[in-house]
């Protein structure tokens, strides 16, 4: 592989410890958050769980969050792996 592909291959795996970086600080503040909603309800007199609403609703945005940041690759990756694929088949 010559330097330029070497750049682009640490600049998208760079871009892929990113994305997982803000995914677990987003996890981390959701974590936290509905934990505080909980002793809320809990020292409020654990009545009706009104704490689920946005436990299950911000958690439908974590779960996209971490799709993306785990599982979603970029169309170059895609575009990498099928020219790699192509040369290896060539051979």
């Amino acid at each position: 592989m010559d330097e330029f592909g070497e750049l682009a291959l640490r600049e998208r795996e760079a871009r892929r410890i990113v994305r997982r970086q803000w995914f677990w600080l987003h996890f981390v503040v959701w974590v936290s958050i509905q934990v505080f909603l909980v002793v809320v309800w809990a020292l409020s007199g654990a009545g009706y769980p009104w704490f689920v609403y946005p436990l299950f609703g911000w958690g439908i945005f974590v779960a996209g969050h971490a799709a993306y940041a785990f599982i979603v690759r970029d169309p170059e990756e895609i575009m990498v792996e099928r020219e790699r694929k192509s040369a290896h088949s060539d051979k």
